[in-house]
């Protein structure tokens, strides 16, 4: 299996201003099934998933509840992340697009 190449595989980032919707389930476990698939077959694979927790929309959603953005988006975070079991996903990496380490790579 050493001449297979590592295989990555990654969803879109999805906004936090709203709950977590059919769309991005489906997103998501597609990936998982390429993932698995792709495990299968003897490859390494780095499935990665996340949140995108920037932008004025994410702004907007806190103030319209009444909350800090980072309140907002670390409330809003668990609610994708709570997906992970429900859906029976496969060793997913989960990126916040808030975490130090997601700034400091992305920089």
């Amino acid at each position: 299996m050493a001449d297979k190449k590592p295989v990555y595989i990654t969803t879109t980032l999805p906004y936090v201003n709203a709950k977590p919707h059919i769309g991005f389930a489906m997103e998501i476990i597609r990936a998982d099934v390429m993932a698995r698939w792709k495990r299968a077959q003897g490859f390494e694979v780095f499935f990665n998933t996340g949140t995108d927790e920037r932008g004025a929309k994410i702004f907007e959603a806190a103030r319209k509840v009444g909350q800090k953005p980072q309140v907002y988006v670390n409330e809003a975070a668990k609610k994708f992340q709570a997906l992970i079991p429900l859906l029976n996903l496969s060793e997913p990496n989960f990126i916040r697009t808030t975490d130090s380490h997601h700034i400091k790579a992305a920089r």
